[in-house]
């Protein structure tokens, strides 16, 4: 044992490469070295698709070796000396990429697109992580009613969150979502929450109807998203609001298909680079169509999400369907991939 009363060493899952399975091996466990330190014991971790496309391809911004997952709940258990505002045996979650205040995109009132790469150490799929300012300074204590697998996905919900503030979505819209993932189910819910007077969502998965239902939204076959069909279901004018949450370039095309004239598309989904949408310039003029890219948040959007899920505005329960323990996490991407898998948790 360490003198914080920490084990000196730990399990965590290393990547080594892409196409290279994930490996449980011993690793040091990370300390408290600086005064603003946090140690935090792993209650929950995050492996969802954006670390099913890091562990089978690459990621850009990875290296191997490493210890993958940003999205973590975890109990304070080490704290060092300048550390006021938590105590150990405090669960909390992590805001994973607070804004620096002071690169060019903060500077320019873009803080949502920091350039500043912050991560905490060794990585959230592993027994103990370390977090440092300013992640250390953002964690938010979790509520005994809220499950930790709930408080995972508050970095999810806050980024849908922030793209259902850009849309503007409100009362008496009729809204349209693309894709019925953690993301377009998130963002059913919060629409209803603005108002929204009927939310359709795409389905395309076995069971995914009757999620769409419970979040409050009506089902509409992924095969059947004509703008024909969809002018039959909004009174012959198309949705206020379409919310492209799949990544791909059929369905961003649907998307500018459907919206009714003076409609908005929000661009939520992520791409592969270079990918191309064709577009009628002609029709985006003449219709006055927005198209707006929607990605991360604003700070104190964090903060809000965590009180929509604190006071059981949005239910995440049901998205929860798999739980994975950190010795079996080689199962992790078969399992991400199941049609019934919605967000699968590392539990160490």
């Amino acid at each position: 044992m360490t003198g914080g009363g920490l084990p000196s060493r730990m399990r965590a899952a290393v990547w080594r490469g892409p196409g290279r399975p994930l490996t449980v091996e011993e690793l040091p466990t990370p300390q408290v070295e600086e005064p603003e330190d946090v140690v935090l014991r792993v209650r929950a971790a995050m492996f969802g698709a954006a670390l099913v496309r890091a562990v089978t391809v690459g990621h850009p911004r990875l290296s191997p070796p490493a210890v993958l997952g940003t999205l973590v709940v975890g109990d304070v258990v080490d704290t060092g000396s300048a550390v006021r505002h938590l105590k150990p045996d405090q669960r909390v979650t992590l805001d994973p990429h607070p804004p620096c205040g002071h690169c060019a995109n903060c500077r320019d009132g873009l803080r949502a697109l920091c350039d500043t790469r912050i991560s905490i150490s060794p990585g959230a799929h592993a027994q103990y992580v370390r977090i440092r300012p300013p992640v250390a300074t953002h964690a938010r204590t979790v509520p005994p009613e809220l499950s930790a697998g709930a408080a995972l996905l508050t970095e999810i919900v806050a980024c849908v969150l922030d793209a259902t503030d850009t849309s503007g979505i409100g009362p008496g819209q009729d809204v349209l979502v693309i894709g019925c993932g953690p993301v377009g189910l998130i963002q059913v819910q919060l629409a209803r929450l603005r108002g929204a007077r009927r939310v359709f969502c795409s389905v395309n998965h076995p069971g995914r109807r009757e999620l769409v239902d419970r979040a409050g939204g009506i089902p509409v076959d992924a095969q059947d998203l004509s703008a024909d069909h969809l002018a039959v279901l909004t009174a012959g004018r198309g949705p206020h609001v379409v919310v492209e949450a799949v990544g791909s370039a059929t369905t961003y095309a649907c998307a500018f298909d459907v919206v009714r004239d003076g409609g908005t598309v929000i661009g939520f989904g992520g791409c592969p680079p270079g990918t191309t949408v064709p577009l009628d310039v002609n029709a985006v003029h003449y219709r006055r169509i927005r198209f707006i890219g929607s990605y991360h948040y604003e700070p104190g959007v964090f903060e809000k999400a965590a009180r929509l899920l604190e006071t059981g505005q949005v239910d995440l329960e049901p998205l929860l369907t798999h739980r994975i323990p950190l010795d079996r996490i080689a199962d992790a991407v078969t399992t991400a991939r199941r049609s019934d898998c919605l967000v699968p948790i590392i539990e160490p």
